[in-house]
């Protein structure tokens, strides 16, 4: 059965010894650079998993629906600018791009723009050849489901689950990881202009510090890809950004604790990344300036 709410990648480690660059839990628990020995277990453990896992725009956007926020159209790529993508690598960053827009606006119900939206994703899914991602009713769907949030919210969620899992099937692995790192980069620039003012409270400033760990993941996932042009250019950007992460975070370090859960590397500690108002800015503004450039 598909699983339409998460994206897991599976990496297989020896278990003779492994190098984590990656790791933690919803709070921003991380655990860097720990070479294990793991010879003493040898006879118990023939192989490990570590799991990682890339989320949906609507993953990141679900923080919005629980603060019953106000839509702000203006953050959104306009859809005038749809004429200015015109080869296979462009096409795909916009298709990324506005799906994040889609699964923010969804966040807000239906209305014209939103289904104008919507029929610009379809548009460009057949020009990049995944029409086939797309329901032949899936239109009517959502027009039946107008007032309701939380079915335009799951729409929104599957079509982008289906784009990912055709592209995918069908050997489209760079255009793949251009859709899903702009999509990731909108979903920051966005997530990241609704704060008005730093508060370390704040879920939503929280939830940005959570997408550090994130965008390892998904550096990890479109690594495979590097021979492409275009996603070696997109890595280059994304590592850009994992650097203000990393750089304007507050890091706290702590003692580090290995698990073995039914043969799955359970890591826990190291220490955590914590936001503050420098990263806060720093993060808004190097986002920003990523998909300004996505965007031309």
């Amino acid at each position: 059965m598909k699983n339409r709410n998460l994206y897991r990648g599976i990496l297989t480690v020896s278990a003779f010894s492994l190098l984590v660059s990656c790791g933690g839990d919803a709070d921003g628990e991380e655990v860097n650079n720990i070479n294990i020995d793991t010879t003493s277990t040898e006879e118990v453990i023939t192989s490990l998993e570590v799991e990682y896992s890339v989320p949906t725009p609507n993953e990141l956007f679900e923080i919005v629906k629980l603060q019953g926020g106000e839509q702000q159209v203006g953050l959104v790529n306009s859809l005038d600018n749809r004429e200015n993508y015109v080869e296979t690598k462009e096409k795909a960053i916009a298709f990324g791009i506005y799906s994040a827009d889609l699964a923010y606006m969804s966040c807000f119900g239906v209305g014209t723009e939103f289904l104008m939206y919507m029929k610009t994703i379809e548009e460009m899914g057949d020009e990049l050849g995944i029409s086939g991602a797309f329901d032949e009713d899936l239109m009517d769907r959502i027009e039946s489901n107008e007032g309701d949030t939380d079915s335009l919210f799951a729409i929104s969620n599957e079509t982008y689950y289906d784009s990912y899992l055709y592209l995918e099937e069908n050997g489209k692995g760079a255009e793949l990881s251009l859709i899903m790192g702009a999509g990731y980069i909108e979903s920051l620039y966005i997530i990241c202009n609704l704060v008005k003012e730093f508060n370390a409270e704040d879920p939503i400033v929280e939830k940005i510090g959570d997408q550090k760990l994130v965008l390892e993941n998904l550096l990890e996932f479109i690594a495979t890809y590097q021979d492409d042009e275009g996603v070696a250019e997109m890595t280059n950007d994304m590592i850009s950004l994992q650097e203000v992460f990393e750089i304007s975070m507050d890091f706290e370090e702590s003692g580090t604790n290995v698990d073995n859960n039914d043969g799955k590397l359970v890591l826990s500690g190291g220490g955590s990344f914590e936001m503050n108002a420098k990263a806060l800015a720093d993060i808004t503004a190097k986002v920003t300036e990523l998909r300004e450039k996505m965007i031309k």
